[in-house]
């Protein structure tokens, strides 16, 4: 009987593996699962997959990203069987890239040179950037790195050519609904960093649906940035001195305003909205930005020197919560109709009262888990993390049958 099921079971093994092309492990003869194997064995060279790979955007998360491809390099081939091939790097300079693979040397060379504030043209040999439409055909996966809406022609190109993507940019996907609806129903999409950098929150949401749970309610702190700046005034940090601090230990998108206008917020509650099913537009959602419209559309430098003024009034409200024995927290709310994104009262001894540095936390409400939500809480930011998250993307879409 004992080894009836053992037939059994590696009969089905077999069958996962041969579905889902995985590397050959050791345990039973002529299988190919690895991922199901604790003890996973070395893949022989001539069975690892090369996967090429375009990088859209070399700065905090994109030159991170590229140094984890670099760094990791034997140990995804061991553990995965595939090897990510930078085939180009883009940024707003233009283009470098070889169909081929780019070297090892050139993509350290590019590392160090956008690492002393240079961009991609001082390597020279620089293509212009619509050349990258070229390079798009199915097998190859294109990360876009950026936080701009200008990538979106690019990304509609690989939908054309059946390329992979995987995006950590949050604009495409909270574009009005007619222009990031092709994208939501890619099925070589993932974008798993746009909501809590490296948490598990968009596969957790796949995970409730395609198990036919019905989401309710979500809530959350969203923003490692606004998290961070909550905890630091409610320690009594100065709200400007808080803002720089964030800024220089990169919490913050490439512009503050982006974080402290609710703005980036707003779009990961879009997001975490369409995922749910939930076809919400930018207006059904109302934001409160974290400094006045008289700051709007000043210089940055003059944006940082205005936010002094601004620390009394955020002393003030932090104070105000405090002798109610409450804190604040810049919390997402949202659900089929619509929601709200802002500065809430919340009880010090709550989980989202207790939450610290740029820690997320994000809660959902569905039929199954309505009493009690199911709730996520873990870094929310940080380039490291953030670029970790990317590189799992693109070594599970690598992996996908027909992609790799």
């Amino acid at each position: 009987m004992a080894t009836a099921r053992s037939a059994v079971r590696t009969a089905l093994l077999k069958e996962h593996c041969r579905k889902f092309s995985t590397p050959r492990c050791r345990t039973y003869s002529g299988c190919w699962n690895s991922t199901m194997n604790p003890q996973r064995s070395e893949v022989a060279m001539s069975e690892l997959r090369s996967i090429p790979v375009i990088l859209l955007g070399l700065g905090n998360v994109g030159s991170t990203l590229l140094h984890q491809i670099l760094e990791t390099r034997q140990e995804v081939a061991r553990r995965r069987g595939v090897r990510l091939t930078p085939i180009a790097l883009a940024d707003v300079s233009g283009l470098i890239a070889d169909p081929n693979g780019l070297s090892e040397e050139i993509l350290r060379a590019a590392l160090q040179t956008v690492s002393q504030g240079r961009f991609l043209e001082a390597l020279g040999d620089i293509q212009p950037l619509a050349n990258v439409t070229s390079l798009l055909r199915p097998g190859v996966l294109l990360a876009d790195l950026t936080a701009s809406p200008k990538t979106m022609p690019t990304l509609y190109a690989a939908l054309e050519a059946n390329s992979g993507l995987v995006l950590a940019n949050k604009i495409p996907l909270a574009a009005p609904w007619d222009k990031a609806r092709p994208l939501f129903e890619y099925p070589a999409l993932r974008y798993e960093v746009t909501v809590g950098a490296g948490l598990p929150v968009i596969a957790t949401l796949h995970y409730l649906l395609d198990t036919g749970d019905q989401v309710i309610a979500i809530e959350g702190c969203l923003s490692g940035t606004l998290g961070y700046l909550c905890a630091e005034l409610e320690r009594g940090v100065p709200y400007s001195q808080a803002v720089k601090q964030a800024r220089a230990l990169g919490y913050t998108e490439p512009n503050p305003r982006d974080d402290l206008s609710g703005k980036d917020v707003a779009r990961k509650a879009l997001i975490l909205a369409r995922t749910a099913g939930w076809t919400l537009e930018e207006h059904d959602l109302s934001v409160e930005p974290l400094y006045p419209s008289t700051l709007e559309n000043v210089s940055a430098e003059e944006f940082m020197q205005a936010l002094p003024a601004l620390d009394e009034a955020y002393a003030a409200r932090f104070q105000q919560a405090r002798t109610e024995g409450k804190t604040l927290r810049y919390v997402a709310q949202v659900g089929p109709q619509g929601g709200k994104v802002g500065l809430v009262a919340v009880p010090q001894d709550t989980p989202l009262g207790a939450l610290r540095g740029p820690a997320n936390f994000i809660s959902l409400r569905t039929r199954r888990y309505d009493e009690v939500p199911l709730v996520i809480s873990g870094p929310g930011a940080g380039r490291a993390v953030t670029a970790a998250g990317v590189l799992w993307d693109l070594i599970e879409l690598g992996q996908r049958t027909g992609i790799a």
